[in-house]
């Protein structure tokens, strides 16, 4: 039987070594309960780093390289010019933490690039999908295989998406999303096959972390992989997941109230598609089933970032057009066919992020590579780790700070048109001549 755990774990780290590849060395000498499917810093005490993992101990064998892996790749170009932006899910993020709220600023970044790499909480918003057709929509674990240099992703348009549906106790909300899916098809000419409802149920229970991160707890993940299993037998490399979220009502309309609590349901997402995505050469998303009627919410006034949760009843439209639009994952070495485009490591230009998230795994591998990290102060999070909690050395490093996405599209304009970042800031540094 698969099972997905969540735990903390501790290693000791003086800040000079503090880089993905230090990090996951000592990692990796852990007796840890299964394969990594998430990593999270959640506090750093002297040398002391504190992280909240998630891991599934399972028979299958994963499709990428482990996260704890590491190819330090020699940037070769930048045409075309990619970046990626990361919103973590499940932090309360003041952008990009509710229903697609982040959708703006993203398009914003992408109309500084030639592709933007964005994760799929920044823009989903249950029936509204508004991502430009340059934003690469792509789950988080791939995001952080891409850039520790284990895959590539090719751009293209999805023909086929898969989706797949949790075994109701109401045959009406299986019809609901039925529904859904048919009105894409009827409407937008999207081809949805395989539909899969799974043998029995797939529980997942929505909690919060010691750290007030969304996390969540699994049952059901076997079955959840064998409909997964048909799908791997079919054409389609998409999926879309929808499985029930249990949350405590009173969280619920706490979260609703806009209350300073993070999305309930982003973090059991994040897991969910992580896991998917880590045994399987899919792209992924996931919506949640519906539980109850009155949980739609319908004739409430909520905060306006979540207004696209309370006009759906199936949240599964805006997940399905953003799979549209994502890029094929593939092996970093993967031949490149006859007018294709395979962006991996060597091409990413820059990685945008809260200034307060950067204990993940992009940050850290960005470090490695050499990948320009822009941080972004307005947006911030419950989170708490910024690159002076982490005692990291920016100088000498290419790590910029900025008060908002309007700054940050307006920094990946400089580096796309090769303009020194720092001729535009004032007093311009001193050149420092080397005397032989």
């Amino acid at each position: 039987m698969s099972q997905v755990y969540t735990k903390d774990f501790e290693i000791q780290c003086p800040p000079q070594q503090r880089t993905w590849r230090q990090v996951s060395k000592k990692i990796a000498a852990l007796p840890l309960p299964g394969i990594p499917i998430r990593l999270i810093l959640t506090k750093v005490e002297q040398d002391t780093l504190t992280f909240e993992s998630s891991f599934i101990d399972t028979d299958r064998e994963p499709v990428w390289s482990s996260l704890l892996d590491l190819n330090i790749r020699q940037r070769v170009s930048n045409q075309p010019f990619v970046a990626v932006s990361i919103i973590p899910t499940g932090v309360r993020a003041e952008i990009g933490g509710f229903a697609g709220d982040a959708t703006p600023s993203t398009n914003l970044l992408a109309s500084a690039c030639d592709y933007l790499i964005a994760n799929p909480n920044a823009v989903t918003a249950s029936d509204i999908y508004f991502g430009q057709d340059n934003v690469l929509y792509l789950e988080g674990n791939l995001i952080c295989q891409l850039l520790l240099g284990n895959i590539g992703v090719i751009p293209e348009k999805r023909k086929n998406i898969a989706a797949i549906i949790e075994k109701p106790r109401d045959e009406r909300f299986l019809n609901n999303v039925l529904n859904a899916l048919n009105g894409l098809r009827a409407v937008g000419g999207i081809n949805i096959d395989p539909v899969v409802v799974t043998g029995g149920a797939v529980e997942t229970e929505c909690t919060y972390s010691q750290y007030g991160n969304a996390s969540g707890e699994f049952q059901g993940i076997d079955a959840l992989m064998k409909a997964l299993d048909v799908v791997e037998n079919s054409s389609a490399r998409a999926v879309a997941l929808m499985t029930t979220l249990q949350v405590d009502d009173k969280i619920r309309q706490a979260y609703y109230r806009g209350e300073s609590i993070p999305n309930p349901w982003g973090g059991a997402e994040a897991i969910m598609t992580h896991m998917t995505t880590n045994f399987y050469p899919f792209t992924a998303a996931h919506a949640p089933l519906l539980l109850e009627w009155e949980h739609t919410g319908f004739g409430k006034l909520v905060d306006p970032r979540d207004g696209a949760e309370l006009i759906s009843s199936a949240y599964v439209c805006s997940p399905l057009n953003g799979l549209i639009n994502s890029p094929r994952p593939v092996s970093f070495d993967t031949p490149i066919a006859a007018g294709e485009t395979r962006i991996s490591v060597e091409n990413i230009s820059a990685v945008v992020m809260p200034e307060t998230t950067v204990g993940n795994i992009p940050f850290f591998a960005s470090l490695d590579q050499g990948v320009p990290v822009i941080l972004v102060k307005d947006n911030t999070t419950k989170y708490d780790i910024t690159p002076e909690r982490l005692q990291i050395e920016t100088q000498g490093r290419k790590i910029y700070c900025v008060n908002s996405y309007m700054e940050a599209s307006g920094l990946l304009l400089a580096l796309r048109n090769g303009i020194a970042v720092e001729s535009t800031i004032r007093p311009i540094p001193q050149i420092k001549p080397i005397f032989l």
